[in-house]
């Protein structure tokens, strides 16, 4: 920001008035003695008549503030102020002398200045909230001149967003890409939430030319014109802010044209997909999206096959000028398939499938037990003849299936979940059971995930037991706290490492379960169902076959681990994975402690020299330091991480885009130094997360005070969070016991702090579920109020959790004597 902008000036007998306080804390400050310094200006305090203006007059003085450092003088000097404000009665004492003329000097002071946090905490000491409203001819006076990140700061620590609108503060920062700098902004604002989204579909759909675009200084042109680049940011956002995806049409319509093409690729250039399957979802697509007609068949046209194309010339009642050449020459020559019903159509597709089934068989593995051993379950008499064999069993092979989504931001609807034991295959019907299957139900169902009694197989469980969780609260319940659960993703890796010879095949071209198998028996999975429709009813034979196989499969590779373990003496298999974690851990930590001390050195002598606030420290952690991330949200850091599954290079894009520090490990770090500057890229450590975190804070030594901590999500980021009395939290658990999940309900909101939420289904305004249900029943009796996430929904409260922690896995890091003004939050 300009330094030019013409700030009110204290009177010369004010500033002679306190110059003399000034130097005696400047002499500490510059010997970089802070406890002197803070002794010096507590009693500069306790002398003035008012430390308000005494302190701003000090601040006004320092040779660093407009510095943009974290750690300055100013900082230090408003710390001191907060400390002493919040000693007994001192606050109530000096009330009169916080003037409103004096709060305008403290604003003019602020936005002069760059760096966030300094502008935060002159904004809480100095309680601009108090006169928002004046302030805001000022806060519109910087957005004509273009400050619109301090119009975010402001507005969002004023809660003014409603005196902004989406058009003159968040539309700019998108297309100057810049809108990180809103993040704080719009995620205490769904109206500004919903409306970027809108603008950002409308451009995807074309209603919004580029051109018109030009009077806001486009910094890059070719990501306003790329579809791909515009509807991803559309499919974080949805994510994010927990929007139906339905919101934003253009989006849908660009992400279900790309799962046609993806479709047709996987149909015709793989041949991965069932014929039937292929047809299913094709026609699934065209009845959501029916202005796809169109690409539909020049998708035909474009993989040489105008034939298949024909029967939808018909049943889409296309126009004869608009049906491509090639396929108007196919009609003329398969005149019946324009006639032909849609019925016997698909009746020939199945019976295909049924004999594409069988042809091959013998190439793949095949189901271990008669296949009247394989029971659908749909009733609730079924279910429950089930859960008493599910409970009765001592070992289960877990799994589960969906119908492709597509990148459509909708969330994965689990149709199937398979549950084989030695003598049955289960498969639950769970389109059909969700319709007439009350809570006990799920939560019997939920309950054998958590019954150590019982074994559990699966293969890349975690996925499933997210799609899983969102059946219902019960299953969440019982998937958030798996025991006796062996993932056999997990373990095939050591498993080669540690005892090649357990297997009986060597390696072949097969991934995932499929390789698995093959190295056990000698036969791969046929995963042609592995991309079908599993929504549709009834059920195909060979998606049965699939289902069946798939859960059995894991019943015969750990029975037959089992016994190759025991003839090769080999002990206790199934906890290999923490066993040779340790072992690993204890022999490598002397050498990786010198590794990365070589790695790091010349990066710490760089970043040593200046402290930076944790709520300035911005972070991405790499997918394997995603218990590192969570740390240092404890902190208050605004750590973000990479989803399983995401390449490291995705931490380009962030320090590209938002200039966030990015913690990773061993060769993902060698190969980001290249294209990330070194004060920018950090080797971390191969230790326990709190070692790492204590790594962290000193490396770029920062400075955690007592205000920061919970001042995050530990679960999601957010920074935000809605204050709910425990009488709403009383409600909503009523509420949901009196549920019978199929009646619905009148919607009852409240308003509390920060937010509303709806007692009927304990839903916030932005569609966020409050994860209520995790939250003790004694501790919602004994608990006033709690902390819930606006974002995620996790929930906090006041308790003990917060001085164990200060003095626990924090005690070496947090300043707490610099910051008073605590928020103890203590999570679930």
């Amino acid at each position: 920001m300009s330094k030019h902008r013409n700030v009110p000036e204290f009177g010369m007998t004010t500033v002679e008035d306190y110059s003399g306080c000034f130097r005696r804390i400047l002499s500490p400050w510059k010997d970089k003695n802070k406890d002197v310094f803070s002794k010096e200006m507590q009693e500069c305090l306790v002398d003035s008549a008012n430390p308000y203006k005494m302190s701003l007059v000090c601040v006004m003085l320092s040779p660093d503030l407009y510095k943009n450092k974290a750690n300055s003088l100013p900082a230090n000097i408003l710390v001191e102020l907060q400390s002493y404000l919040n000693q007994r009665g001192n606050k109530e004492k000096f009330k009169l002398c916080l003037s409103e003329e004096l709060q305008k000097d403290a604003f003019h002071v602020a936005v002069r200045q760059k760096n966030t946090g300094l502008l935060k905490l002159m904004a809480k000491v100095f309680q601009l909230m108090i006169i928002r409203e004046q302030l805001l001819p000022f806060l519109k006076a910087l957005l004509n001149d273009g400050h619109f990140k301090e119009v975010c700061v402001l507005a969002t620590l004023l809660t003014l967003q409603s005196q902004f609108s989406t058009a003159e503060l968040i539309v700019p920062l998108f297309l100057q890409d810049r809108l990180c700098l809103a993040d704080e902004f719009l995620d205490s604002s769904p109206t500004h939430q919903k409306e970027i989204l809108l603008f950002i579909d409308d451009i995807i759909g074309k209603k919004i030319s580029v051109k018109h675009l030009e009077k806001y200084k486009v910094k890059d042109v070719k990501k306003i014109r790329s579809s791909k680049i515009l509807s991803n940011t559309v499919f974080r956002m949805l994510k994010r802010f927990g929007f139906d995806p339905s919101i934003c049409p253009h989006f849908q319509r660009y992400r279900a044209n790309g799962g046609l093409r993806y479709l047709f690729y996987k149909y015709y250039k793989e041949k991965s997909i069932q014929k039937s399957s292929f047809f299913s979802l094709v026609d699934d697509t065209l009845q959501e999206h029916p202005d796809l007609s169109l690409e539909l068949l020049y998708l035909f046209t474009e993989y040489s096959d105008p034939q298949a194309a024909i029967p939808y010339v018909a049943k889409l009642q296309i126009a004869s000028s608009d049906v491509p050449k090639a396929i108007k020459k196919a009609m003329l020559n398969f005149p019946h398939l324009l006639e032909q019903n849609e019925n016997l159509e698909e009746n020939d597709r199945l019976k295909q499938e049924e004999e594409l089934w069988d042809v091959g068989v013998d190439s793949f593995y095949s189901l271990s037990l008669p296949l009247e051993n394989v029971l659908v379950i749909e009733t609730v008499e079924t279910l429950e003849r089930c859960i008493k064999d599910l409970q009765d069993s001592s070992l289960l092979g877990i799994d589960s299936e969906w119908k492709p989504t597509f990148g459509l931001g909708l969330p994965e609807q689990a149709a199937v979940m398979q549950f084989a034991t030695t003598k049955h295959v289960f498969l639950l019907d769970l389109l059909a059971l969700h319709q007439i299957i009350k809570g006990h139900h799920w939560y019997h169902i939920g309950q054998l995930f958590s019954d150590p009694q019982i074994t559990k197989v699966g293969y890349g469980i975690k996925g499933d037991s997210v799609v899983l969780g969102n059946l219902h609260t019960e299953m969440r319940k019982g998937l958030s706290n798996p025991r006796n659960f062996i993932d056999l993703d997990h373990i095939k890796g050591i498993l080669l490492e540690e005892h090649p010879n357990i297997f009986s095949h060597k390696e072949a071209s097969y991934k995932g379960l499929s390789d698995l198998v093959y190295r056990c028996f000698g036969l791969p999975l046929n995963k042609k169902e592995q991309f079908s429709n599993w929504s549709r009813r009834p059920f195909t034979k060979s998606q049965i076959m699939y289902a069946a196989i798939d859960a059995r499969c894991l019943i015969d590779i750990y029975t037959f681990i089992n016994q190759r373990a025991e003839d090769l003496n080999i002990p206790d298999w199934k906890n290999i994975k923490q066993k040779v974690t340790a072992r690993k851990e204890r022999g490598k930590k002397k050498q990786m402690t010198v590794s990365v001390d070589h790695d790091n050195t010349s990066q710490k002598i760089m970043r040593g020299k200046e402290p930076v606030y944790a709520a300035d420290f911005h972070v991405v952690c790499d997918t394997m330091l995603q218990g590192l991330a969570k740390q240092l949200r404890l902190c208050g850091i605004d750590a973000k991480a990479l989803e399983n599954g995401e390449n490291c290079d995705r931490c380009i894009d962030y320090f590209e885009r938002e200039k966030r520090v990015v913690l990773t490990q061993g060769g993902s770090y060698k190969r980001l130094s290249k294209f990330i500057p070194a004060e920018y890229v950090y080797n971390v450590p191969n230790e326990v997360a709190k070692q790492q975190l204590a790594e962290i804070i000193e490396a770029f030594n920062v400075k955690v005070t007592l205000n920061d901590i919970f001042a995050r999500c530990t679960k999601c980021n957010s920074g935000s969070y809605i204050l709910v009395p425990s009488s709403v939290f009383v409600n909503i658990c009523s509420k949901k016991e009196n549920s019978d999940g199929m009646s619905k309900t009148k919607d009852e909101w409240v308003n509390c702090q920060g937010g509303q939420i709806n007692i009927s289904n304990g839903v916030t305004s932005s569609g966020v579920t409050v994860q209520v249900e995790h939250v003790r029943h004694e501790v919602i009796e004994k608990t006033k109020l709690f902390y819930v996430c606006s974002q995620c929904g996790h929930c906090y409260w006041d308790g003990t959790h917060h001085s164990k922690i200060l003095n626990g896995k924090l005690k070496n890091i947090v300043e707490v004597d610099r910051q008073a003004n605590n928020v103890e939050k203590s999570h679930t």
